[in-house]
């Protein structure tokens, strides 16, 4: 998922997708403790995590299927595991809603580790309306200016 892109557009939609999401997730904040790699676990230390982790079975080569889209049907109980150990709602697997908002704070918490953002939410409620929209305009457009300056551009013929 390109963080830089609007979260909207870039919501995942499959199970295999919101597992490669969670799974980002959880290895950007081993990172954040700092006893990570950044690289994604094996199939089989992730799966025995999760059920150490929850108590709910889960085989590294079933879990492998549905990351990978092999499977994209699984039980209630496979469902409640990954939701209990990814701490998320079993509805974030089911229901687009659910999806998007989860990843909003996801990806809010994400950013507030970030002392610059912290330092612009410290003076943020010290602007009134007209400042924050004037804010989060600048914000916005910087934002989409350095992504589009950043993306590759195609060859002119």
């Amino acid at each position: 998922m390109n963080r830089a892109a609007d979260p909207a557009e870039q919501l995942p939609k499959t199970l295999a997708d919101k597992l490669g999401y969670l799974i980002d997730i959880h290895v950007r904040q081993a990172d954040q403790r700092g006893d990570g790699s950044g690289r994604w676990p094996t199939f089989e230390k992730l799966a025995a995590e999760i059920s150490e982790a929850t108590g709910k079975s889960i085989s590294h080569g079933y879990l492998h299927q549905l990351c990978r889209g092999h499977r994209d049907n699984p039980t209630l109980h496979h469902l409640q595991g990954l939701a209990e150990f990814f701490r998320v709602p079993v509805a974030f697997f089911t229901d687009d809603e659910s999806t998007r908002e989860i990843i909003a704070q996801y990806e809010l918490v994400l950013a507030m580790r970030s002392s610059r953002i912290r330092e612009i939410c410290t003076y943020a409620p010290l602007l009134d309306g007209e400042g924050l929209d004037e804010v989060t305009a600048l914000v916005k457009s910087l934002a989409i200016g350095r992504q589009s300056s950043a993306e590759p551009r195609s060859p002119q013929g």
